[in-house]
This record gives structure tokens, C-alpha cells and sequence, in this order.
């Protein structure tokens, strides 16, 4: 059986209509894509890093529950999970501000 494996960023988009934040969601490009995938029923992975925190439980319950391993997803202690601010325009066009704090 074939399997696909992705590499990348996972992060937590929290998106602002009106600058009042309206949901939060995790995405990364390549996460997105895997999550496709996992959706329908293939098997994939993705490795990626992410905080041990209530964001990183955000992003692993959601890979989880849209049918993608996170068996290789380092959960690092120190650090916190990314996060990014999307600010949506009248056109739904974002204008981004990413927070990252890096462990070490």
C-alpha cells in the first residue's frame, strides 16, 4: 500500500473579519494538502514540530481526527507552537502577522 508523507509547518491560523477574530484553525501549505489527503481515507503522514500546549493539542486533535499520523510530530517542551493572525480584507484577501517563539 502506498503511503504519503508530508514535510512541514504546522501552525495555528486565528482569522480577523472586522479586526474581530471569527475562527481559529491550523493550516501550514503542506498541512493543508496532507489534511486533503487524510480526508479521503488516504494514508499519510506529515512530520513537523510543534509546542507542547493547548495550540500544538489544537493541531494534533485536528491531524488526528482528518485521518493523518502524528507519529512523527516532535512535540517539543520548551517553546510554544506557532501562531498567525490573518487579517481579512472586504475580499477575504489575508494580510498575515505570524508569532513564533522558538525553543533554545
Amino acid at each position: 500500500m502506498r503511503k504519503v508523507i508530508g514535510i512541514g509547518e504546522t501552525i495555528l491560523d486565528i482569522l480577523f473579519k472586522e479586526n474581530q477574530p471569527t475562527a481559529a484553525v491550523p493550516g501550514g501549505s503542506v498541512f493543508n494538502g496532507i489534511i486533503s489527503l487524510g480526508r479521503l481515507g488516504v494514508n499519510v503522514s506529515f512530520i513537523s514540530e510543534t509546542g507542547n500546549d493547548k495550540v500544538g493539542d489544537i493541531i494534533l486533535k485536528f491531524m488526528r481526527e482528518n485521518g493523518v499520523s502524528t507519529d512523527h510530530v516532535n512535540v517539543f517542551p520548551e517553546g510554544k507552537s506557532p501562531v498567525s493572525l490573518a487579517f481579512l480584507n472586504e475580499h477575504n484577501d489575508a494580510e498575515y502577522l505570524f508569532i513564533r517563539i522558538i525553543p533554545g
